[in-house]
């Protein structure tokens, strides 16, 4: 059985024009807090790490808040459908053998790309509550990093 010439010509053309279509981008509304994710996991990693004793009460402390940071922007990437497992990565590196100063770099980005984002009213404050969680994080670092306790 023959196909018609212009029946396969509208076919292949068709064709053509579905795998030239620009695909939609993953994640495109919300890369500020995927990279804020993965920023503020990367942070606590580094805490996580810290083996001076002496910092013990800060680091848990900060861990705690960057932990409840994590959870707000998820909760809100969840309800966007966005899958919080496919993070990019860190926007930089670290030094092991200055966990506290990576960590507050990392927050420091992660500070940023939060505030970039938008807050839609379905996240019902999803973005004043996670500035305020790395915020305090960061308010412990400072401690860490000054040498206090």
């Amino acid at each position: 059985m023959r196909i018609p010439r212009p029946l396969s010509v509208s076919a292949f053309v068709l064709l053509a024009l579905l795998f030239l279509a620009p695909a939609k981008q993953v994640n495109a509304q919300m890369p500020a807090y995927l990279h804020a994710i993965s920023d503020l996991r990367s942070a606590r990693a580094y805490l996580q790490q810290d083996p001076r004793p002496q910092f013990a009460p800060s680091r848990n402390h900060a861990i705690e808040e960057i932990s409840k940071a994590i959870d707000e922007m998820k909760r809100a990437a969840v309800d966007d459908g966005k899958n919080i497992w496919r993070t990019p990565p860190p926007q930089s590196g670290g030094d092991p053998g200055a966990p506290a100063h990576t960590a507050m770099r990392l927050l420091d980005e992660a500070y940023g790309d939060v505030s970039r984002g938008a807050d839609s009213p379905q996240n019902q404050g999803l973005q004043a509550r996670s500035l305020r969680h790395i915020d305090v994080a960061r308010e412990a670092l400072r401690h860490i990093i000054q040498g206090q306790p």
